[in-house]
C-alpha cells in the first residue's frame, strides 16, 4: 500500500508529473504503460499492492478504488510538494498515449487559452454524460465539439490547483473529513466499524461532474468571481 511518509518523489520530466492509480497488473495497464514509454513519458504508479493479487485475498470493491484516485494523488503530491508551476497529469489506466511531453503541454496550453486563460485544470471529455441526470444542465458545447461531457478519467492542471480539488472533492472542505480517517478507511479496509467516508462511497465522477455545473452555475450568476479556487473547464 502507498505510504505517504515514505514515498519516493518521482523528478518533473520537462515541468509534468504523470500520475496513476493501479494496485495491479492487467490489459489495460499494459497498454498505458507501452504506450507511455514510447513516447518517452514517466509515468508514476500509486497503490501498486502486490498482496492483493498475489496472496490470494478477496478484491477490493470498485468504490474503494475510486476513492484512492482521490487519495493517493492528493497524499502524495502533498508529500513531495512540487512547485506550483508543475504541472500534473493524472489518468485512468485504462488511457493509451498519442504523443509525448511536448504533445501534452502543447493540447494544454491551447485549452487553457481556448477557455479564456481563466481554466488551470482541465478535464477530458466524453461523448455522453455521466451521470445521465446532468445533461440538460451543462453548457452547450461548441458547434465543432464532439465531446461535450466531463469525464474524469484524466485531468491535468498546476499542482497547487490540483491539490485544493482533489481535497475538496475527497471531502476535506466542505465535509470536514481529515487526511487521518481517510488514510484509515484505505488502510484497513473492510475491518473499521459505521460507515466508509464518501470518497469511498460514491462514484468520483458524480463528483466532479455535479462540481463542474455547480461551477458553471454559479459563473452564471456571476457569483463565480474566480478567488484562486480550480475551474473545472472541458479539455
Amino acid at each position: 500500500a502507498f505510504d505517504a511518509a515514505g514515498a519516493h518523489c518521482a523528478a518533473p520530466v520537462d515541468g509534468v508529473v504523470l500520475l496513476v492509480v493501479s494496485d495491479r497488473p492487467n490489459q489495460f495497464l499494459c497498454g498505458y504503460l507501452g504506450t507511455a514509454l514510447l513516447h518517452g513519458l514517466r509515468p508514476t504508479v500509486l497503490g501498486w499492492d502486490e498482496g492483493a493479487w498475489l496472496g490470494g485475498g478477496p478484491k477490493k470493491p470498485w468504490m474503494f478504488h475510486l476513492g484512492a484516485k482521490l487519495l493517493l494523488p492528493l497524499a502524495y503530491l502533498r508529500r513531495c510538494a512540487y512547485p506550483n508551476s508543475t504541472l500534473v497529469l493524472f489518468t485512468d489506466h485504462d488511457v493509451v498515449f498519442q504523443g509525448g511531453i511536448a504533445a501534452l503541454k502543447a493540447a494544454y496550453a491551447k485549452a487553457v487559452a481556448a477557455a479564456g486563460g481563466n481554466a488551470p485544470l482541465i478535464f477530458s471529455a466524453e461523448y455522453e454524460p455521466y451521470p445521465g441526470e446532468l445533461r440538460r444542465l451543462y453548457p452547450r458545447p461548441a458547434a465543432d465539439a464532439v465531446f461535450g461531457y466531463l469525464n474524469s478519467g484524466m485531468w491535468i492542471g498546476p499542482a497547487g490547483a490540483a491539490m485544493e480539488l482533489l481535497a475538496s472533492m475527497a471531502g476535506e472542505t466542505g465535509r470536514g473529513e481529515k487526511e487521518e480517517a481517510l488514510w484509515a478507511h484505505y488502510l484497513n479496509w473492510g475491518a473499521l466499524p459505521g460507515p466508509a467516508p464518501r470518497a469511498f462511497a460514491e462514484n468520483d465522477q458524480f463528483a466532479y461532474a455535479g462540481f463542474f455545473v455547480a461551477q458553471r452555475f454559479a459563473d452564471a450568476c456571476g457569483g463565480g468571481g474566480g478567488g484562486g479556487r480550480p475551474n473545472g473547464k472541458r479539455g
